[in-house]
């Protein structure tokens, strides 16, 4: 098991960067799984984020300003998104050399089922690359960081390192 976590400042880059890794690993044909999570702007303001499974491209919202479930700041969780993403994380545990969870942040682990699949991927043995919510302490958070070989700060400034790193180490 290899576990590198991602973390950095909201809107640094982290999921952009882990979009690249995946697509460059995809290229060289190692099989990429897992989710990320994207914005989801209307006339450039954010109103939301959605999961986007790296296997089938599928999306599911994970939390918008409008609609019913918890609430983390002005967003609202969608739980059926939640669920989606763990299910992609259990294709991925499945059909992945590397796996991909794109973010363990307060939205996230709102979902038991996003939470319950989370924690499997610190039982498999594949390589496993984590963006933790840079701030948040949460049990979880600690088992990833007590397993990780490698945390990584993203900032303004290391992102082309940062590709080469983790591509090194997915290889």
């Amino acid at each position: 098991m290899t576990v590198t976590i991602l973390t950095g400042a909201p809107r640094v880059g982290k999921t952009t960067t882990l979009m690249r890794v995946a697509q460059a690993l995809k290229e060289r044909g190692v099989k990429v799984g897992g989710v990320v999570s994207r914005e989801i702007k209307t006339d450039s303001v954010r109103i939301g984020f959605e999961f986007i499974d790296l296997i089938t491209n599928d999306r599911s919202v994970l939390a918008s300003i409008t609609g019913n479930g918890p609430r983390v700041g002005k967003y609202i969780v969608n739980l059926d998104g939640c669920r989606f993403a763990a299910e992609c994380l259990i294709n991925a545990i499945d059909n992945s050399d590397v796996v991909i969870c794109d973010e363990l942040g307060p939205m996230e682990l709102k979902s038991r089922e996003f939470t319950d699949s989370v924690k499997n991927l610190l039982r498999i043995d594949k390589k496993i690359i984590v963006i933790v919510h840079q701030k948040l302490q949460h049990p979880l958070i600690d088992k990833f960081r007590n397993k990780s070989d490698l945390l990584i700060e993203l900032n303004s400034k290391n992102g082309e390192k940062v590709i080469e790193i983790l591509l090194d180490k997915m290889l």
